[in-house]
């Protein structure tokens, strides 16, 4: 969907219940039910973890955070709050997470917080004035009447949303010029910053943001740039994340989720991208980290910003994928037991010299028949020196006595 589009569907503030029209499974009547229930639940400086802890131990209800939730929380899981919540489940949990630009979703057994898609317009893992800044641009209202000058409109953007930074210096002159047709339809208008923002995009074919604070002291930019360059924006996001036994296709899909674009996979092999792996990285841009994943999986990456969609091919090299083959028993060695499914070992590749590494999580029909010749010499090499010690610590045991 194009911002523009996005624009002009947006409902602020979503609460999303999914006992719409359709179909709703036995779960998620149940978790709808408990939504409805009354709920008194005080907290005082707690981490946002700990109140969805509290708040669905109150409720009986698991309630977690996303990935991309923790990623646009100001201090991710340990972001703190104090809440009070009295009366319905659903009006105290929307309230609390609409102060962060969240929304919950239902399933069938939990409740997941997700960002809402407004929170996009901030660039990077938001602060407390970036927030803040985002919901005077949503929320404030503001009156205009009579022939209001670019003084006037410079001086209500103070007053309204504080110090902050346009992008386009000529922005103060294109609110005048779109204030003053609003207030030419009628005699008087009350409107938000974000309606007069979208109204600047749609005629100008752009589209704004909220730019990074690299400094604490810095004053919060809006940016007025073309969507190529947002996505691009988007997409040299730094952050810091963890992934562990996580099938290789979903650490894709939630690495563009946290840059809000498409992702689009062609296999040339069905089963590239199922296998389970662990992957850590720090102070990586988005786009770094999906290039390094995707080409260590055997893949090409193809960013298409015109149309906010990354595409994805693999494996270039189909014909060395790792299929599983049938367990073998060799007579020389007794393997240990091995149940089906269950994993024997795992391959860690280091990326930018250490900074980080990609671990590949091993099944015993993964291996094959040298590596599992290799690792049978192994545990009979470390068997024996086991036994050997052993033997060595009852002969001197003896002596002793």
């Amino acid at each position: 969907m194009s911002m523009r589009n996005y624009r002009k569907g947006l409902v602020f503030f979503v609460v999303l219940l999914l006992a719409s029209a359709g179909y709703v499974s036995a779960g998620e009547q149940e978790i709808q039910e408990k939504l409805n229930k009354e709920v008194k639940v005080e907290l005082k400086d707690v981490t946002i973890a700990e109140a969805l802890d509290k708040i669905g131990e109150e409720a009986g209800v698991e309630i977690e955070l996303s990935d991309e939730a923790k990623w646009k929380l100001p201090a991710g899981v340990a972001t703190r709050i104090s809440v009070l919540l009295e009366g319905s489940l659903s009006e105290g949990l929307s309230e609390m997470l609409n102060s962060f630009f969240m929304r919950y979703a239902v399933g069938d057994e939990k409740i997941t917080i997700y960002p809402q898609q407004v929170l996009e317009r901030i660039i990077g893992r938001p602060n407390t004035r970036q927030l803040e800044l985002l919901k005077k641009i949503y929320c404030a209202q503001f009156s205009v009447s009579g022939s209001p000058t670019q003084e006037a409109v410079l001086k209500l953007i103070k007053s309204e949303l504080g110090d902050v930074v346009f992008s386009s210096y000529d922005m103060p002159e294109k609110f005048e010029k779109i204030l003053k047709s609003l207030v030419g339809i009628k005699t008087s208008t009350t409107l938000t910053f974000a309606v007069l923002l979208d109204q600047y995009c749609d005629e100008t074919g752009l589209t704004w943001y909220i730019s990074e604070m690299k400094f604490p002291t810095e004053i919060p930019q809006i940016k007025v740039v073309k969507e190529e360059e947002f996505c691009e924006a988007r997409l040299d996001q730094i952050v810091d994340f963890s992934f562990h036994n996580e099938i290789a296709r979903s650490v894709i899909e939630k690495l563009g989720g946290m840059a809000g674009v498409g992702i689009i996979v062609n296999r040339n092999e069905l089963s590239w991208l199922e296998q389970r792996i662990s992957v850590d990285m720090q102070n990586t841009s988005i786009r770094q980290a999906l290039i390094n994943f995707v080409n260590t999986m055997d893949g090409v990456i193809n960013f298409s910003l015109d149309a906010e969609s990354i595409y994805i091919q693999g494996p270039k090299h189909p014909d060395k994928i790792t299929r599983p083959r049938p367990s073998q028993t060799r007579p020389t060695t007794r393997r240990p037991e091995v149940k089906s499914g269950e994993y024997v070992g795992k391959i860690s590749i280091p990326m930018e010299g250490g900074k980080y590494f990609l671990e590949f999580m091993l099944r015993e029909g993964d291996l094959s028949e040298d590596l599992k010749a290799l690792r049978d010499e192994k545990i009979e090499d470390i068997l024996g020196k086991a036994r050997t010690e052993k033997e060595g610590d009852s002969e001197k045991s003896g002596s002793d006595d």
